[in-house]
C-alpha cells in the first residue's frame, strides 16, 4: 500500500461506518417519535413516566429493565440484573420502576415525585438525541480531515522546486560542505592523538586494551558465517523505523515484511549474502541516492537519504553493531586510571585529623556519598557517550527527537531511561544548580556552551578514517567506511535530469553509523578536556557540548576544545557559542568559610563572546538565571500562525497546535526545576498567555482564547453550537477534540516547589552547623579515633596546640568542619539533589460530584497505554485527573456524562491511526 493509497483507504472505512450510523440514527428518531407520541396520549402522570420509562431503557439497550420481572417469562429473563452496580443509570431505572409499581397502591408516590421522573427521562432523551448529533457531527470532523489530507498528499507530490526561501539557503550551505572537501592533515591527527593517548604508561595501557578489543571486534564480525537471524532482524528494523529515515512507503514496506515469515526469512538470507561479501561492497554504478529536504519545527531544514531498503538494514546493523562496541571500550578507558577524575585537593593531616576527631561519622559515610561523586555519577550515566546504544536492543537514542503530546501530558511517569529531551533538560537543571552553589561557595561561577557548525555535513572523511583506523579497526572496515561515506546522491526534487554527486565530506543524517563516526571523534575531545582540566566535566550532547567551573579551569578547557577543533578540520558554531560568568560578593557562606577563585588573566582574551542560550532561553548573568528571550517567541507566532493557516481542518488544526504551542513552546522553555524557582514556571505560563491572545487575535480580531475561536469556526463549518470546553479537552475516546492544554501541567508542578533556590542553600549551612554541633558532642562523650595513624598536626603547630587529650577544646573549629563541602557535606548533596530535582505535579483532588459521574465509564480508556479519563481515578495521571475535575460538569450538563458520544458510534480506530503520523509541516 501506498502513503498516497493510506487516506483513500481509511475514507472508505470512515464511509462505511458513517452510512451504518446513519441508519441507527434514522431508527433512533422513529423511536424517540413513537415514544413522544406514546408519552402525549397517556392519560396519567403515573402512566406517562412509564411510557418514557420503557422508550428509554430500550433506546439504551435494556428493556428489561423497565418491567416487573414477575411479568416475565423464565425464558425471557435479563439476568445481567444480578449484576447492576450501585450509582449506575441501570439502578437508577429500576428504582423507578419499582416506585411505579408501587404508586399503583401507595398513595405516598406524589405528583410531584412522578413529575420529577418524568423531567429526568425526557432530559435522558435529550442527551440521546444530542449524542447522536454529536456522532454525525465527529464523523464530519473526520471526513473534513481526510480529506483535506488527500489534498495534502497531492500538494506535496506535485511541489518540485518550489519551497520556502530559507530551505534554499540552507540547501546551498549544506551542499557547500559536503561536495567539497577539506584540507585536514591525516598526520598532524595521528601525532595529535598520539600527544594525547601516549603521555604517561598509565594512558599507552589503556589506550593499548582499547585497540586490541576493536582490532579484534572486528576481525571477529568480518569472520561470522551468520550475522542475520529472523530475531536479530525485528530488533535491527525496530531500531530503524524509530529512527525517522524511512520514507513512508518505505515504512510501510518494511512493516509488511516482518508481518510476512516467508518474506522475513528471505531479507535475512539475502543480508546475510550481502555481508558476507561486504570487501567487495560498493554503490550500485551509474546511480545516485535521492536527496530529500524535510522542514522540522523549529525551522531547520534536515537533508536525508532515501537507499535501498535492504542497505538501510544492513547499514542499521552495522552501525549498531560497532556502535555498542565502541561504547564498551570507551567505558572501560573511562574507568582506567588514564582517565582522571573530578576530586578536591585534601592534604591527609586534614583527612586524618576528620577521622581521628570522629567528624565523619553518622547516617552516611561522606566519602562515598558527596557532591563530587554525584556528578561523576550523572556524568558517567547521562553524558558520556550517551549517544551511542549500549546493546542492540536498546537502538540508537534520537538526538534531536520530542517527547509526543501524549507522553508531555499524562504519559507514563515511572521511566528509568530519560529520552533525550529530558536529558537536555536535566542539563539546564544541572547548570543552574552548580551556578547557584559555586556562586555561593567560591563567589564566582564561569560557564561555556557551544557546538560545532554545520557538525554532520561538514565532519571531515579523513578525519572519520584515521581516528578509526588509530583505534585499531582493521584495513578491511575501513575501505568499507570510506565507499559508505563516499556515497553518489542527487536531490529528487530537481526532478529527472538532477546532477549526481559524490559526496566529498560530512556524514548522513538519521544513519547508526553516521552518530557511531561522530562519537568516536568527539571522543577525543572529552578526553583531552579531561586531561588538560585534571577531570572537569564536559557535558556533551552529541555535538552540542557544555563544560562549567571556576574561570582558570574554562580558560584550559576552551583551549583544549579549540585545539581539537582546529586539528581534526572543525569550526565551533559562533550563534551557539558564548560565556556567562556569575560573580556573588555578597556570598551566603560565613565569612572566611570558603576563598574565591583566582581570577586568570587571560580568560577576557580566551573565553568565546557571546550569550549562553538554548531553546527560547537566554542565561542572564545579573540575575543568574535563565530568561524567555521573547523576541525568539515573537518569531514563532508568526510561524505558528503561517502553519495553522494551512490548515483546511478541524483535527489539522489541533494536531499543530498541540505540536507547536503545548508542546514546542514548553519544551522550548526548559521542563521546570527546584533551581528554576517558581519565577521561572510564572514567566512560561505569562509567557504561553501572551502567544494564545496574539495567535487567535490574527484569526478573530479580538485576544480571545483558542477554544472561543474553535468553537466560532465549528459552528460556521457544522452548524453546531453552545460546544462546552470539555469537547475540546476530552479525550477522542469520549468524543472530544483531545485539545493539549499547557498551562494545567505547569501550574501542577508550581505547587512542588516550597522554597527558593538560595532557601535552600541558607538550609545546608544551618543543618552543617547542626551536624558540626552533634560531631563535637559524640567526641566528648565518646573520645577520639586512636587507631588514626599519622599526623593530624602540622610541623608548625605548637605544642600547645597539639592534641593532649580527649578535650573538646581541641575540636576543629566550625570552619575548618565547613572546609571542602564537595567532598564532605551532606547537606549539601541533599541540596543538590533537591535542586535538580523535577517538582511533581500536584494531583488534584477528586471531588463527590466527579465521583458519581466516573462511575459510568467503567474503565473504557484503560485499554490503551496512555491511561485518559477512565472509570478507576487512582489510573489517571494527574494532567488528565485535572482536566476532568476542571471541564467535566459541562459536559454531564450537555450529553448527560463524561462522553459526548458511545464509542461505538465514532471512526475511532480512524482516528487514532492519524494521529499517530507525524505532523509535516507547510514548506
Amino acid at each position: 500500500m501506498s502513503s498516497g493509497a493510506l487516506p483513500q483507504t481509511l475514507r472508505s472505512i470512515t464511509a462505511t461506518k458513517i452510512g451504518e450510523l446513519s441508519k441507527q440514527r434514522a431508527l433512533f428518531d422513529q423511536r424517540k417519535t413513537e415514544i413522544a407520541n406514546a408519552a402525549a396520549a397517556a392519560p396519567d402522570l403515573r402512566a406517562k413516566a412509564q411510557v418514557l420509562l420503557e422508550g428509554v431503557t430500550k433506546l439504551k439497550g435494556h428493556p428489561n429493565d423497565a418491567f416487573d420481572r414477575e411479568q416475565l417469562d423464565a425464558a425471557e429473563r435479563d439476568l445481567s440484573n444480578l449484576l447492576i452496580d450501585d450509582g449506575s443509570e441501570r439502578a437508577a431505572h429500576i428504582n423507578i420502576r419499582r416506585f411505579l409499581l408501587q404508586g399503583q397502591y401507595d398513595p405516598s408516590i406524589s405528583d410531584w415525585a412522578l413529575q420529577d421522573w418524568i423531567s429526568e427521562l425526557e432530559q435522558e432523551i435529550e442527551h440521546l438525541v444530542l449524542k447522536h448529533q454529536h456522532a454525525s457531527f465527529y464523523s464530519g470532523l473526520v471526513t473534513e480531515w481526510l480529506g483535506n489530507l488527500d489534498e495534502t498528499t497531492s500538494e506535496e507530490s506535485e511541489t518540485g522546486n518550489s519551497g520556502r526561501s530559507e530551505m534554499h539557503e540552507q540547501r546551498a550551505t549544506w551542499e557547500g560542505y559536503v561536495f567539497n572537501k577539506t584540507n585536514v592533515d591525516a598526520d598532524r591527527i595521528h601525532s595529535y592523538l598520539d600527544d594525547l593517548f601516549t603521555k604517561t604508561p598509565l594512558t599507552q595501557q589503556a589506550l593499548k586494551k582499547l585497540c586490541e578489543s576493536v582490532s579484534r571486534f572486528g576481525r571477529d564480525l568480518s569472520g561470522r558465517k551468520k550475522w542475520f537471524t529472523v530475531d536479530v532482524l525485528k530488533t535491527v528494523t525496530q531500531a530503524l523505523l524509530k529512527s525517522d529515515l524511512l520514507t513512508k512507503d518505505k515504512t510501510i514496506i518494511l512493516k509488511e515484511f516482518m508481518r510476512n515469515p516467508a518474506v522475513t526469512q528471505e531479507v535475512v538470507d539475502v543480508l546475510n549474502m550481502r555481508l558476507a561479501a561486504l570487501d567487495s561492497w560498493d554503490w550500485p554504478a551509474g546511480e545516485a541516492i535521492p536527496l530529500e529536504m524535510r522542514r522540522q519545527l523549529n525551522g531547520k531544514y534536515r537533508v536525508y537519504m532515501d537507499e535501498d531498503l535492504l542497505d538501510s538494514i544492513m547499514f542499521q546493523f552495522l552501525g549498531l553493531e560497532w556502535s555498542v562496541k565502541f561504547r564498551e571500550v570507551f567505558n572501560a578507558f573511562r574507568d582506567s586510571q588514564a582517565w582522571y577524575t573530578l576530586r578536591e585537593h585534601i592534604s591527609e593531616r586534614e583527612k586524618n585529623r576528620r577521622r581521628y576527631y570522629s567528624i565523619d561519622q553518622g547516617p552516611r559515610v561522606y566519602s562515598t556519598n558527596s557532591v563530587n561523586d554525584h556528578r561523576q555519577k550523572i556524568y558517567k550515566n547521562q553524558y558520556f557517550m550517551t549517544q551511542l546504544p549500549t546493546s542492540m536492543d536498546s537502538g540508537v537514542p534520537d538526538y534531536d527527537g520530542e517527547e509526543s503530546v501524549d507522553s508531555a501530558l499524562g504519559g507514563t511517569q515511572n521511566e528509568k531511561q530519560k529520552n533525550p529531551l529530558e536529558t537536555k533538560h536535566s542539563l539546564l537543571h544541572l547548570l543552574v544548580t552548580e551556578s547557584i552553589i559555586q556562586s555561593t561557595l567560591h563567589g564566582q561561577f564561569t560557564a561555556i556552551r557551544s557546538d560545532f557548525k554545520y557538525f554532520g555535513p561538514s565532519l571531515p572523511h579523513e578525519t572519520i578514517l584515521t581516528v578509526l583506523s588509530y583505534f585499531g579497526v582493521p584495513d578491511n572496515w575501513i575501505r568499507f567506511f570510506k565507499v559508505f561515506l563516499g556515497m553518489p546522491m542527487k536531490f529528487v526534487q530537481d526532478g529527472p535530469n538532477a546532477t549526481t554527486r559524490v559526496r566529498q565530506r560530512g556524514v548522513p543524517m538519521s544513519h547508526a553509523l553516521s552518530d557511531c563516526f561522530g562519537e568516536v571523534v568527539l571522543f577525543c575531545m572529552d578526553y583531552t578536556v579531561n586531561r588538560h582540566t585534571n577531570g572537569a566535566f564536559l557535558y556533551r550532547l552529541h555535538d552540542d557540548f557544555w563544560f562549567w567551573g571556576n574561570e582558570a579551569t574554562c580558560v584550559k578547557a576552551w583551549k583544549a576544545m579549540s585545539d581539537f577543533a582546529s586539528t581534526v578540520g572543525l569550526e565551533f558554531n559562533e550563534e551557539k557559542t558564548g560565556t556567562v560568568q556569575i560573580t556573588n560578593d555578597n556570598s551566603q557562606a560565613p565569612p572566611g568559610t570558603f576563598s574565591k577563585e583566582q581570577k586568570s588573566t587571560d580568560a577576557a582574551t580566551v573565553l568565546p563572546a557571546g550569550d549562553i542560550r538554548w531553546g527560547f532561553l537566554k542565561l542572564d548573568a545579573q540575575q543568574g538565571r535563565f530568561i524567555i528571550d521573547q523576541e525568539q517567541v515573537d518569531n514563532h507566532i508568526a510561524e505558528l500562525k503561517h502553519q495553522l493557516s494551512s490548515c483546511k481542518s478541524i483535527f489539522a488544526w489541533v494536531q499543530a497546535w498541540n505540536s507547536y504551542f503545548a508542546r514546542f513552546f514548553p519544551n522550548n522553555f526548559a521542563k521546570p526545576a527546584v533551581c528554576f524557582g517558581r519565577d521561572h514556571i510564572d514567566m512560561a505560563i505569562s509567557t504561553l498567555g501572551r502567544i494564545e491572545r496574539a495567535v487567535v487575535e490574527s484569526f478573530t480580531g479580538s485576544p480571545s482564547g483558542v477554544t472561543d475561536y474553535l468553537r466560532k469556526v465549528i459552528a460556521d463549518r457544522f452548524g453546531v453550537h453552545e460546544l462546552p470546553e470539555g469537547f475540546f479537552y476530552f479525550p477522542v475516546e469520549l468524543g472530544g477534540l483531545e485539545l493539549a492544554n499547557p498551562y494545567i501541567s505547569l501550574l501542577a508542578m508550581r505547587e512542588d516547589i516550597k522554597q527558593t533556590p538560595q532557601g535552600c542553600l541558607q538550609r545546608v549551612f544551618i543543618e552543617d552547623e547542626a551536624r558540626y554541633n552533634a560531631a563535637k558532642k559524640r567526641f566528648e562523650e565518646s573520645g577520639p579515633n586512636t587507631s588514626v595513624v599519622g599526623d593530624i598536626y602540622n610541623d608548625s603547630d605548637d605544642e600547645e596546640a597539639r592534641p593532649q587529650s580527649s578535650s573538646s577544646t581541641n575540636f576543629p573549629s566550625l570552619d575548618e568542619y565547613r572546609r571542602h563541602p564537595e567532598t564532605y557535606s551532606v547537606p549539601l548533596l541533599n541540596a543538590y539533589q533537591d535542586l535538580t530535582r523535577i517538582p511533581e505535579e500536584a494531583s488534584i483532588k477528586q471531588s463527590p460530584n466527579f465521583r458519581g459521574t466516573q462511575s459510568s465509564l467503567q474503565q473504557k480508556l484503560v485499554d490503551d497505554g496512555n491511561v485518559k479519563i477512565s472509570g478507576e481515578w487512582d489510573d489517571m495521571s494527574a494532567y488528565w485527573r485535572w482536566t476532568a475535575e476542571l471541564y467535566h460538569r459541562e459536559m454531564v450538563a450537555k450529553y448527560g456524562g463524561l462522553a459526548a458520544v458511545d464509542r461505538e458510534f465514532m471512526p475511532l480506530g480512524v482516528v487514532k491511526t492519524l494521529k499517530e503520523g507525524r505532523m509535516r509541516w507547510e514548506n
